[in-house]
């Protein structure tokens, strides 16, 4: 074995910091072979120095020669144990590291993905994207008035922070302790019962930062995500609805509790301004993806800001839609899958959807029971009446099922990125 091998007897909190030993010896050779070049271009020139002109020229060059192999070989030994030891901690770091030490070519141009919703929906998605070699965006709906998000926004004067903070972790590492961090919940107790830490935090960086985006970016450098998370408008709006009673109410939370059919929704004040963050991120995109999430509370509201609207509708990306699998009890009671469609093109600006994407396999009957108790149906997929419209189905089981049924995100991730891979003249309408 070549090295030292008294090292394999030190204890292994020493032994995994072999490679900075190694290093040091690597970058002190190095420091040796320079000394003694200098040595040999000195005694190369006419010079009155007897001591130097004694070392013979070829020993000389030989000796540089072999004080350099000696530096190489500890530094990339150093390097090489370095980047083991990082896997370990921070993979994303070894990662850096070893692309950065041992280049593997230019890398392949990246497709830009944007994905506009809210609530736990549009995070399912994005953990499933989040590993794959693409430039993400989410867009996040600003319209929470329950919770710890409804309670910052009226104490504090700020958006609410929730859906955007379930992003935020969902782009992070999973594993992080920031992510786990961020999710972390008060117990019922005392004046901050019920806040999640990481509406906190996002509401204490407004505070520093003066402006709710900055604190936003900030959250995200802290927990390094893979991707960008906006809010799709800067300004406090909020959801009015009108049902079919001619009853109206104002608020989110209000509208969901309603449970009445929603004939018409909009937001207050309806001329909203988009955040100039989101409409760049349009403009970039490959694809535009709609959901999946609540339809009037999460994937509408993004639809309700005129620009946002317009620019997608103008956009040459496809435009994707994931239903929903399940219906949702004050919002989407008895929607199929083409009403969840009709919903979006007729109730919003938005005239225009290239893809949707639905889940064709039924939840099994026992878990199904436990929802349908509380008024939640499988949504049935309606295919044919989806593309008598013109628009392009994908079915298939993309189903999650554990105690809850969500989308399976990988699964979805693999049909979102064979989409990214179709030919680009497919995806201009």
């Amino acid at each position: 074995m070549i090295g030292f091998p008294w090292f394999y007897r030190l204890p292994p909190e020493l032994r995994s910091r072999r490679w900075m030993v190694q290093v040091f010896s690597g970058l002190f050779f190095l420091a040796i072979s320079f000394s003694l070049i200098i040595v040999l271009l000195v005694i190369s020139v006419p010079a009155n120095l007897d001591t130097l002109t004694s070392f013979h020229p070829l020993a000389l060059f030989f000796s540089c020669i072999s004080a350099f192999l000696i530096a190489f070989y500890w530094l990339y030994k150093g390097i090489q144990n370095a980047i083991r030891v990082l896997s370990f901690h921070d993979k994303s770091a070894s990662k850096s590291i070893r692309e950065l030490v041992f280049p593997t070519g230019k890398p392949a141009p990246r497709s830009f993905l944007v994905a506009l919703g809210g609530g736990s929906g549009l995070g399912t998605l994005l953990k499933g994207l989040k590993e794959h070699p693409i430039n993400l965006t989410a867009i996040v709906t600003d319209t929470d008035d329950g919770g710890s998000s409804g309670r910052l926004r009226k104490d504090l004067q700020i958006l609410p922070p929730g859906d955007i903070r379930n992003c935020l972790v969902a782009l992070s590492s999973s594993e992080s302790l920031m992510s786990k961090l961020f999710q972390y919940r008060f117990a019922e107790a005392g004046d901050v019962s019920g806040h999640s830490f990481g509406n906190l935090f996002i509401a204490a960086m407004t505070g520093v930062l003066g402006d709710f985006g900055n604190a936003v970016r900030e959250s995200s450098s802290i927990l390094s995500i893979k991707g960008n998370v906006v809010p799709v408008t800067g300004e406090n709006v909020q959801l009015k609805a009108a049902f079919s009673d001619g009853t109206e109410v104002i608020g989110e939370t209000a509208i969901t509790s309603e449970g009445k059919r929603i004939i018409e929704i909009g937001l207050q004040p309806p001329s909203a301004k988009a955040n100039p963050e989101a409409l760049n991120a349009i403009d970039r995109a490959d694809l535009v993806v709609l959901g999946p999430g609540s339809l009037f509370t999460s994937v509408i509201p993004n639809l309700l800001v005129p620009e946002i609207s317009e620019k997608i509708e103008k956009c040459s990306a496809q435009i994707v839609y994931i239903c929903n699998v399940m219906t949702q009890p004050g919002e989407t009671d008895n929607f199929t899958a083409v009403d969840h469609v009709n919903a979006i093109l007729e109730k919003t600006l938005l005239h225009r959807i290239d893809i949707v994407i639905v889940n064709n396999r039924r939840v099994a009957r026992a878990l199904m029971a436990k929802y349908e108790i509380q008024g939640q149906f499988w949504v049935a997929p309606t295919v044919t009446w989806i593309e008598d419209k013109g628009i392009r189905v994908i079915t298939g089981d993309f189903l999650s099922e554990t105690d809850f049924v969500r989308h399976n995100s990988a699964a979805i991730a693999e049909v979102i990125l064979s989409l990214l891979n179709e030919p680009k003249k497919s995806k201009i309408r």
